[in-house]
């Protein structure tokens, strides 16, 4: 059997159970003890499962959260039109919050031009907004 078909049934059967042995992986992929430590060493090293005295566990939580750089990288096209349609609903005179992130941050550049409050938490967002010339409040958190 193939690695990564060991460690699709690894990580099926994680998905089922909370914990799982080592000698009940072994009989699922007919591997050797050794071969089934290595794959679940690589698999805790990739973070898809934490080791545990005899076997392996499932990780809690969120696996892997993308840098911000990664983030900013995908779906443009989906944030853009997001930032558009967003941008679209602001009137004179409103206050708006923009929360950190990088969808949020491409709607900026689709603000309308006029009197508005913005109030955000994005550091990332603060220089931006002031350039456009808009009222804008950082608030901590």
């Amino acid at each position: 059997m193939l690695t990564d078909e060991r460690h699709r049934i690894i990580l099926d059967l994680l998905k089922d159970k909370e914990t799982i042995k080592i000698h009940e992986i072994v009989e699922m992929t007919d591997a050797s003890e050794s071969t089934i430590r290595r794959d679940l060493t690589q698999l805790e090293q990739e973070k898809f499962l934490k080791r545990v005295h005899g076997g392996a566990s499932r990780l809690q939580g969120k696996l892997k959260e993308l840098s911000v750089s990664e983030k900013s990288s995908k779906n443009l096209h989906e944030k853009r039109l997001i930032g558009q349609y967003a941008a679209s609903l602001i009137e004179d005179g409103d206050c708006i919050f923009l929360d950190a992130g990088t969808s949020t941050l491409s709607l900026i550049d689709y603000l309308p031009q006029m009197d508005i409050v913005v109030v955000t938490n994005g550091l990332t967002h603060v220089d931006l907004l002031l350039q456009k010339g808009f009222k804008t409040y950082l608030v901590g958190g």
